[in-house]
This record gives structure tokens, sequence and C-alpha cells, in this order.
């Protein structure tokens, strides 16, 4: 028989991670684009899809990251910048209904730093900032071993931060190679990989972006540990020296010299992170 288990979605801009949680580790798992522009039904449909693919018998829960702020308690997600149908949406509800289980949802750079904590490189620390670099810039908090989401789960939305010509998000996620080089971050990395001047200039740049948007975090919390994930991690080789000069302009000489950041290497950090804070929150 086998033992209880616990579905787990990651929800982002373009793609959906379901995963299903047995045992301490995720059982399985698959990735899959998501249409998000789509109406509250579509949207709806897709993700019960998602939950059917990796649910089993043994599932009597289900916990979710959403990349939006929310009322955790009663599951409705607002103002999804990256899905337009969810302002004021009853995600958790909809769910119920169709299920009839335990439903769990918290942001998903929430999950992500939960995750890290957990079962990645965080472990060691009581005071962490997660940062996820994908469609947008988001980061999650774990201060004194807790997270902490503020009232309306919206600790963390640096992002909408204004610098320079916009906002942390233009210049601090996928958004800053697209907009400012035309080319995917990805596409970048491989040119990088070939010394191509251009696309070395470009992590060198976006480096420097990022510091900045670190110091605004270091300014408030000054934790002990950062941890960065999300898609542009994967080109963590490219621009972590650019930060690290560029933080040499931070103030706070021992903020800085007590600071570490590591690259996250926990596979399905945001889907282990996911199902912690559900059954951090039964007990």
């Amino acid at each position: 028989m086998n033992s209880t288990s616990i579905v787990t979605l990651d929800i982002g801009g373009t793609t959906i991670n379901a995963g299903r949680f047995q045992n301490g580790v995720i059982a399985e798992s698959n990735v899959r684009s998501f249409a998000a522009h789509k109406n509250e039904a579509s949207i709806l449909a897709f993700i019960i899809f998602c939950i059917d693919s990796v649910k089993n018998d043994s599932t009597n829960a289900i916990a979710i990251g959403v990349p939006c702020i929310l009322d955790i308690e009663q599951g409705v997600v607002f103002d999804a910048v990256n899905i337009p149908a969810w302002q004021n949406y009853p995600l958790k509800a909809a769910l119920y209904a169709h299920y009839q289980c335990d439903i769990y949802i918290n942001n998903d750079v929430n999950c992500f730093v939960a995750g890290e904590h957990a079962f990645g490189g965080a472990q060691p620390y009581q005071d962490v900032v997660g940062i996820c670099l994908g469609t947008g810039f988001g980061s999650g908090y774990i201060l004194n071993q807790q997270l902490y989401a503020g009232q309306n789960c919206s600790a963390g939305e640096v992002g909408g931060i204004r610098y320079l010509n916009g906002t942390i998000d233009d210049y601090c996620s996928g958004k800053f190679f697209t907009e400012h080089y035309q080319m995917t971050g990805a596409e970048l990395a491989k040119l990088a990989a070939q010394n191509e001047l251009k696309a070395l200039e470009a992590f060198e740049q976006f480096g420097a972006h990022l510091a900045q948007a670190i110091s605004t975090i270091l300014f408030v919390l000054n934790p002990q540990v950062i941890v960065i994930g999300g898609s542009v991690a994967q080109s963590y080789h490219l621009f972590i020296e650019a930060l690290w000069r560029s933080l040499a302009n931070f103030p706070y000489k021992r903020v800085t010299n007590n600071l570490t950041i590591i690259k996250s290497d926990l596979e399905n950090a945001a889907l282990l992170g996911a199902a912690q804070l559900y059954l951090t929150s039964k007990s």
C-alpha cells in the first residue's frame, strides 16, 4: 500500500511544474508550458490536468506555489501580473470543489526558499533570502527559521521597485536580455560560452543590476545567505563575479563580508517547499 502523498505545483508565468511528494522526496514530476493569458475556466482546467498527471490513490492534499500575492488562509489570489485572469480569484475554493481534499496555496518564491531551507543549501542558516530569476524577479524570506510572508503574502515583491527607466523586474530577470539585447538569456549564455563579447557584456551588466536589487534587500534584512534560483540562475557563473564587484560599493562592509551567496542546486525546490509549508501548516 502506498504511503500518503501530496501533489505539489509550481505555477509560473510560462510553465507549470507538477510533482508528487511522497516519503520525503518528489517521486514524480513534469513541466508543461502554460498559456497564462487564458480565462479563469481554461486556466483551472489546465491546472486540474496537471494535478491529475501526478495524483494517485494515496494523495490526500494539494500544495501550490503561485506567482502573485494572496490570502493564504482563504486561498484567494490577487493581482497576478503574468496571469491577467487572476486579479481576485478563489483558487482554493475552485480546487476544493473538484477534489474535496486539503488545498494549500502560498507564493511561489516562498515555496522556493522554504524548500531550500528544509532540503537544500540553506539548511545550516536561520536567516535566508531566496531569489528567483525567471519571467520576473521574486524573493522570499526565512527569518529566525520561520517563513516571513507579510500580511498579504507580499513580502519579497522587490521586483516592483522603481529602478532606472523601469523596475527591478525589468533589469534583474529574463526581461533584461530580451528587452536590451533582443535575445533570451539562454541564447546569450551559449554565445558567452564561445567568448562572444556582446554576450559577456550582457551578463556583466546583469550582475551589476542584480547587485543593486540585492543591496536593497541587504539594507532591510541583512540575511546570512542568499540562494539564487530560477531559469536565469543557470547562467550564475556568467554574472556572479560582476555581482560581487558591484556589491563592493555597499556601504556596510561587515554586511557583505559576512554574506554568503549560493546558486540553488536543489531540483524541484519549490515543489519540496510547497509540501513543507503545507505540512508545517498542519502541525
